[in-house]
């Protein structure tokens, strides 16, 4: 019977005890991986989420970024104008957070990662209505306001140059 080795900051993952809860991992994946290796950064994620309930996600797109990131890698520095960026919506127990937090702080290829805890609700569907709602006139129907026409309305000609002056003085 064969063991199967697992890194060792994906150990915890693969044991589960406690209530899920729902999160968000947002990520930046570094640009020199190019277009073809974030596919593969993104099954890495993926897998060590393992056994989570997968909510939504969003495949990473290339964005400009706010500012220059700096990373240090063996003795130089890097420095990051664009990244990848993606997010993956899932339910996981709490106790497997922090083993996930560790893997994605070891990858090379995630420049920066958030792991926040969310709600299941999809903030990203159509905008809703906004409904007002009040008791002061409840059962009323509300009437657009009636303006009166300004050809019906007669304005005399001394009390139209009396305005006038009064403007110009």
């Amino acid at each position: 019977m064969a063991t199967k080795k697992s890194h060792p900051a994906t150990a915890g993952l693969s044991q589960a005890t406690g209530e899920r809860a729902i999160y968000e991992v947002g990520f930046h994946i570094v640009p020199t991986v190019g277009e073809d290796g974030v596919a593969a950064v993104v099954e890495f994620v993926r897998s060590l989420l393992g056994t989570a309930e997968i909510i939504n996600e969003q495949f990473p797109q290339k964005m400009t970024l706010a500012y220059t990131v700096e990373r240090s890698d063996a003795g130089r520095r890097e420095k990051y104008n664009e990244a990848f960026f993606g997010h993956i919506k899932f339910a996981l127990e709490r106790e497997l957070v922090p083993a996930l937090s560790a893997a994605l702080t070891a990858k090379k290829e995630v420049l920066r990662f958030l792991i926040i805890e969310t709600t299941r609700e999809d903030i990203t569907a159509a905008p809703r209505r906004a409904v007002f709602v009040s008791d002061r006139l409840e059962g009323e129907v509300i009437k657009k306001p009636v303006v009166e026409d300004a050809a019906k309305v007669a304005v005399s000609d001394e009390d139209l140059d009396k305005s006038i002056d009064a403007l110009v003085a």
